[in-house]
């Protein structure tokens, strides 16, 4: 099963829009800095 999800930033307010079969796995990724598009705007949070 896959999930839709939308992040929000914690630093400075924005949003992210993504799909994961893995949501609690591809927000820790977010978190950690492994995606290059999301990197520069932790921490996240799901929205």
């Amino acid at each position: 099963m896959y999930y839709a999800y939308i992040l929000k930033s914690l630093k400075d307010e924005g949003y992210y829009y993504g799909s994961t079969a893995d949501l609690e796995q591809r927000l820790r990724s977010h978190n950690a800095g492994k995606v290059r598009s999301t990197k520069h705007r932790r921490p996240w949070k799901i929205h």
